[in-house]
């Protein structure tokens, strides 16, 4: 007890915080943390949901603990604490502990914090079942089927980092722990030096050249969120009136505000003649007069500023990794002075969204757009003890194998390539393996968390590739994949946890005994940005698809959100769409596909049977429920359909329309029909056009809609744009029904 006292004492001295790990049992652990926190201070007791009598609970603190004033936080709701500060946290390993946990509970501790996990003996915790395993174990898995490799690599981690480690029964001090000798950390008045560079860069992005917005990058505690309050504060002082800050929730906007306010306190207090009056002090608003001007810091919802574009001298957006790609894209190009600010460590979920997708919108709309990074921590001194043993765990400074460019082949063959099934027995005994195979995972997609390390370490029924190549006598991997069993379902049975394709497809296409079928779900595809565009990817799908017809799987399958780079690598390897998903995915902003590929008799009878169904029913979803599905990705699936006569004779009728022969009301049923027959002749033209007649002629959208959004002149210019494309299209299919100028006749799969 005493010895964790004096540590807490220690890390105050230094700035520092820890993490402490308990292996015992429940009395001994409640002795060693009594009287270790005051009764002022924040301590958060993070528990998993287990079922108990089938109604879902957060776990109680147990009542050997009940004596601490401990909050119990439900670990699914950390999220919305976040920003918040607090002086510790305690996880008890048996009721179950995630990565993503650790990740952010360990970002809310004060310098002089410990976050402190109670675990049994250290050879009883190897093999304790974890219930947060049961989020991702498919019907009929239960607990015992999980592995335990993730708790394993979290020992092996942390054996390796500067931890306080007791165990009950074992002489064993916390003097183990090395402190730090660098005592030059100091509660310097804000702005640090890093966040000096990145006030001149806002106040730049506001006093400088329009369209040359600022993104600022940093690890948690580095003082991101701060810097944009204190930046608004002199930004108002030097002239402007009104700044607007968003975020995807008010509350994570509350440190921005909050050094706004103590700056402008500071300066009131520093200096009584600059005369700042604070005039209002809520959530979501701060404003004060100064030199008799009236000034404003003001929250807005970004939905709100999509539908409404502020006039605001500057838009500041926190937290931006977890707004989607397409609302980024919208803000960026309704303001022209903007700050974006971003954790750039993902273990909230989409922090890689934004290094991956928002970054190419800036340089396509942008390209001047300006980058500043935050390195020195504010809430902690550097080298901080927890803070590297989360990354070192949790692979937060994972990378993917540096390649030598100067011997990268410029085609890849795949005699070039070694494909390798790897166990996860491996990946545990060869950290440099699982860091090159996770980092490559994490820089390939936007939503890869620390959830899915434990994941692809726990999960029994996930499958690994790898994709390998020899440079300078090392193999480096260079593409993976990963896949999870899904499927062999009773049909008459209750919803079963998992399954996603093959529940999914059920619901809402296929007969009851599709269920039956076996599918290998290619969840994660990755391939090194050095090597892209070589065929990596699809020699991995061709290896996939080996292995799973060698397990006699039925099928394989994929769900993502649908991009236009992503739909042609999919359809080239022979998937079929069978959904799309009505609702926007929030991190990507994108429609989630389901794709398949039949590898048995029997799935591709049941497939072309789902494939059928929704062919029927996607014209109908777009008109109803997926308004905002790009044009290009429309005319890329209704080019996989199947017809089973094509009626060259709707020519004639384009013919009528084009010529003022005949209205288009009194034929648009016919040019609709025509168009889901000629996808590939569409497909050739620009995408402004194809935009036009998806919207006008699929989508059913006004003459006035229609001209609106593509700056036509009313009906006539709609009507124009339309008739031009005819001219383009109809001539050479009356003899032809394949244009060779804009495409190639459907494929049948």
């Amino acid at each position: 007890m005493s010895d964790l006292i004096q540590l807490r004492k220690t890390l105050f001295t230094e700035h520092h915080r820890a993490l402490v790990i308990l292996s015992g049992d429940s009395d001994w652990q409640s002795q060693q943390i009594d009287s270790l926190y005051k009764n002022h201070e924040t301590v958060f007791w993070v528990a998993s949901t287990l079922s108990k009598n089938e109604v879902k609970e957060p776990v109680c603190i147990p009542d050997v603990f009940t004596r601490h004033d401990f909050e119990c936080i439900e670990s699914k709701r950390l999220p919305y604490y976040l920003g918040q500060e607090i002086s510790g946290a305690i996880i008890d390993v048996k009721q179950g502990l995630s990565a993503d946990t650790l990740g952010i509970v360990s970002g809310m501790i004060q310098s002089g914090g410990l976050l402190i996990l109670l675990t049994p003996s250290i050879n009883e915790w190897s093999e304790l079942h974890n219930p947060e395993n049961s989020r991702f174990l498919n019907t009929p898995l239960n607990l015992s089927d999980a592995k335990n490799a993730f708790t394993k690599h979290l020992i092996l981690s942390w054996k390796e980092s500067n931890i306080v480690w007791l165990e009950q029964d074992v002489s064993q001090a916390a003097s183990n722990f090395t402190h730090s000798n660098d005592n030059t950390f100091s509660h310097q008045t804000l702005p640090t030096e890093d966040q000096t560079h990145a006030l001149k860069a806002i106040h730049s992005v506001a006093f400088g050249h329009r369209k040359r917005p600022l993104i600022i990058t940093a690890d948690r505690g580095r003082g991101k969120s701060s810097a944009l309050g204190i930046a608004a504060v002199d930004c108002l002082l030097d002239g402007k009136q009104h700044i607007v800050i968003t975020a995807s929730r008010l509350d994570q906007t509350k440190a921005a505000f909050k050094h706004a306010i103590e700056v402008l306190k500071t300066l009131n207090t520093q200096d009584k003649s600059l005369q700042i009056e604070l005039i209002n002090n809520k959530p979501g608003l701060v404003a004060f007069k100064y030199n008799n001007e009236l000034k404003t810091i003001e929250f807005i919802a970004p939905d709100h500023l999509i539908l409404n574009p502020t006039a605001a001298d500057i838009l500041l957006v926190d937290e931006a990794a977890h707004l989607p790609t397409p609302l980024l894209t919208d803000l960026l190009m309704r303001h022209h002075r903007l700050v974006f600010s971003t954790t750039q460590q993902g273990y909230e979920g989409s922090g890689r969204g934004f290094e991956l997708r928002f970054k190419k919108q800036l340089d396509i709309h942008t390209p001047d757009w300006k980058t500043c990074h935050l390195k020195q921590p504010i809430r902690w001194a550097k080298n901080d003890p927890l803070e590297h043993a989360i990354n070192h765990a949790l692979l937060l400074d994972a990378n993917f194998a540096d390649i030598d460019e100067s011997e990268i082949f410029d085609t890849i063959t795949p005699l070039d390539l070694s494909f390798k099934k790897v166990d996860i027995n491996e990946l545990l005994n060869n950290r440099a393996m699982l860091e090159s195979l996770f980092g490559l995972l994490v820089q390939a997609h936007y939503q890869t968390s620390p959830n899915d390390l434990q994941q692809l370490l726990n999960a029994p029924n996930i499958h690994v590739l790898v994709a390998c190549i020899e440079q300078a006598g090392k193999m480096h991997i260079i593409g993976a994949v990963l896949c999870i069993e899904e499927g062999k379902l009773n049909p008459g049975q209750a919803r079963a946890h998992g399954h996603l394709v093959p529940q999914l497809l059920t619901k809402n296409y296929a007969q009851d005994d599709f269920m039956l079928l076996s599918t290998w779900r290619i969840m994660r595809i990755a391939v090194h940005p050095a090597y892209q565009r070589n065929g990596i990817g699809q020699h991995l799908l061709q290896e996939v698809e080996k292995l799973a017809t060698l397990a006699s799987v039925d099928y394989l399958s994929s769900s993502f959100g649908a991009t236009e780079e992503l739909l042609p690598f999919w359809f080239e390897q022979h998937f079929w769409p069978l959904h799309v998903g009505v609702k926007r995915d929030k991190a990507s902003g994108s429609h989630n596909l389901v794709v398949a590929k039949p590898l048995t008799a029997m799935a591709r009878q049941a497939l072309a049977l789902i494939q059928s169904h929704f062919q029927e029913q996607f014209p109908h979803l777009l008109l109803e429920s997926l308004p905002y599905l790009p044009a290009t990705q429309v005319w890329q699936i209704i080019n996989t359909f199947r017809f089973k006569k094509r009626n060259i004779g709707l020519d004639k009728v384009l013919i009528n329309y084009q010529n003022n022969s005949r209205p288009y009301e009194s034929i648009s049923g016919k040019i609709w029909e025509w168009s889901l027959q000629s996808a590939h002749t569409i497909r050739g033209a620009s995408i402004s056009e194809q935009a036009i007649w998806c919207d006008k002629v699929l989508k059913k959208e006004s003459w006035q809609t229609v001209a609106h959004q593509h700056h036509l002149s009313g009906r006539k210019g709609v009507e124009e744009a339309l008739k031009k494309m005819i001219a383009h299209w109809v001539p050479k299919k009356i003899t032809n029904h394949q244009n060779p100028k804009f495409g190639k006749p459907t494929k049948h799969f």
